[in-house]
Protein backbone atom coordinates (compact mmCIF):
# COMPACT_ATOMS: atom_id res chain seq x y z
CA UNK A 1 0.00 0.00 0.00
CA UNK A 2 1.45 3.51 -1.40
CA UNK A 3 1.69 6.42 1.53
CA UNK A 4 -0.75 7.95 -0.67
CA UNK A 5 -3.09 4.97 -0.05
CA UNK A 6 -2.30 5.59 3.66
CA UNK A 7 -3.36 9.24 3.61
CA UNK A 8 -6.54 9.09 1.84
CA UNK A 9 -7.70 5.76 4.07
CA UNK A 10 -7.32 7.82 7.39
CA UNK A 11 -8.86 11.08 6.00
CA UNK A 12 -11.45 9.16 4.01
CA UNK A 13 -12.44 7.58 8.19
CA UNK A 14 -11.98 11.00 9.56
CA UNK A 15 -14.36 12.60 7.80
CA UNK A 16 -16.50 9.85 7.28
CA UNK A 17 -15.89 9.77 3.56
CA UNK A 18 -17.51 6.52 1.92
CA UNK A 19 -16.34 7.43 -1.55
CA UNK A 20 -13.48 9.11 -3.83
CA UNK A 21 -16.44 11.31 -5.18
CA UNK A 22 -17.03 12.86 -1.35
CA UNK A 23 -13.07 12.54 -0.94
CA UNK A 24 -12.40 14.71 -4.52
CA UNK A 25 -15.17 17.13 -3.85
CA UNK A 26 -13.48 18.11 -0.16
CA UNK A 27 -10.51 18.35 -2.16
CA UNK A 28 -11.40 20.26 -4.59
CA UNK A 29 -10.13 17.84 -7.14
CA UNK A 30 -11.38 15.55 -9.86
CA UNK A 31 -12.93 12.03 -9.02
CA UNK A 32 -10.42 10.28 -11.59
CA UNK A 33 -7.58 12.22 -9.91
CA UNK A 34 -8.48 10.59 -6.61
CA UNK A 35 -8.99 7.67 -8.35
CA UNK A 36 -5.65 7.59 -9.95
CA UNK A 37 -3.80 7.87 -6.82
CA UNK A 38 -6.08 4.48 -5.33
CA UNK A 39 -4.55 2.85 -8.30
CA UNK A 40 -0.97 4.33 -7.78
CA UNK A 41 -0.65 5.97 -11.40
CA UNK A 42 -0.48 9.59 -9.78
CA UNK A 43 -0.41 11.30 -6.50
CA UNK A 44 -2.11 13.84 -4.50
CA UNK A 45 -0.26 17.32 -4.88
CA UNK A 46 1.19 19.20 -1.79
CA UNK A 47 -1.96 21.41 -1.13
CA UNK A 48 -4.30 18.10 -1.10
CA UNK A 49 -1.69 16.72 1.10
CA UNK A 50 -1.52 19.92 3.57
CA UNK A 51 -5.27 19.50 3.61
CA UNK A 52 -5.63 15.75 4.37
CA UNK A 53 -3.05 16.32 6.85
CA UNK A 54 -4.86 19.26 8.08
CA UNK A 55 -8.31 17.88 8.45
CA UNK A 56 -6.70 14.50 10.38
CA UNK A 57 -4.15 15.97 12.50
CA UNK A 58 -1.75 14.15 10.63
CA UNK A 59 1.98 15.98 10.39
CA UNK A 60 2.78 17.23 7.19
CA UNK A 61 6.21 17.04 7.55
CA UNK A 62 5.56 13.27 7.63
CA UNK A 63 3.32 12.54 4.40
CA UNK A 64 4.93 15.04 2.58
CA UNK A 65 7.92 13.92 1.91
CA UNK A 66 6.84 10.09 1.51
CA UNK A 67 4.10 11.14 -1.12
CA UNK A 68 6.65 12.94 -2.97
CA UNK A 69 9.19 9.69 -2.58
CA UNK A 70 6.66 8.14 -4.43
CA UNK A 71 6.44 10.57 -7.20
CA UNK A 72 10.08 10.73 -8.04
CA UNK A 73 10.88 9.34 -11.33
CA UNK A 74 14.89 8.70 -10.25
CA UNK A 75 16.35 6.64 -7.41
CA UNK A 76 18.44 9.62 -6.32
CA UNK A 77 15.43 12.15 -6.35
CA UNK A 78 13.53 9.48 -4.29
CA UNK A 79 16.44 9.24 -1.88
CA UNK A 80 16.18 12.80 -0.98
CA UNK A 81 12.74 12.83 0.07
CA UNK A 82 13.45 9.86 1.94
CA UNK A 83 16.29 11.23 3.87
CA UNK A 84 13.80 14.53 4.58
CA UNK A 85 11.02 12.47 6.23
CA UNK A 86 13.52 10.42 8.22
CA UNK A 87 15.09 14.19 9.12
CA UNK A 88 11.81 15.23 10.20
CA UNK A 89 10.66 12.07 12.41
CA UNK A 90 14.22 12.60 14.05
CA UNK A 91 13.10 16.26 14.73
CA UNK A 92 9.73 14.85 16.28
CA UNK A 93 11.27 12.57 18.44
CA UNK A 94 13.74 15.36 19.62
CA UNK A 95 10.53 17.60 20.56
CA UNK A 96 9.01 14.67 22.61
CA UNK A 97 12.05 13.72 24.23
CA UNK A 98 12.28 17.19 25.16
CA UNK A 99 8.24 17.98 26.08
CA UNK A 100 7.33 14.88 27.61
CA UNK A 101 10.34 13.06 28.63
CA UNK A 102 9.20 10.00 26.31
CA UNK A 103 11.41 7.06 26.50
CA UNK A 104 14.02 7.49 24.00
CA UNK A 105 14.60 3.82 23.51
CA UNK A 106 10.86 3.45 22.41
CA UNK A 107 11.63 6.94 20.34
CA UNK A 108 15.01 5.71 18.72
CA UNK A 109 13.43 2.84 17.46
CA UNK A 110 10.72 4.55 15.62
CA UNK A 111 12.91 7.43 14.21
CA UNK A 112 15.60 4.87 12.87
CA UNK A 113 13.38 2.16 11.59
CA UNK A 114 12.54 3.62 8.68
CA UNK A 115 15.80 4.30 7.64
CA UNK A 116 16.95 0.50 7.91
CA UNK A 117 13.65 -0.62 5.63
CA UNK A 118 14.33 2.09 3.07
CA UNK A 119 17.87 1.50 3.53
CA UNK A 120 17.27 -1.99 2.44
CA UNK A 121 15.05 -0.88 -0.83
Amino acid sequence: MSNSDRLLDIYMQKLSLRTLSEVASKLNVTRPAVSNWRAGTSHPNAEAIETMCKATGEPLSRWLPLIEAERCRTEGDRKVWLRLAQAAAAIAAAFLILRHGVDTHAVSAFVFAPAIHYAKL
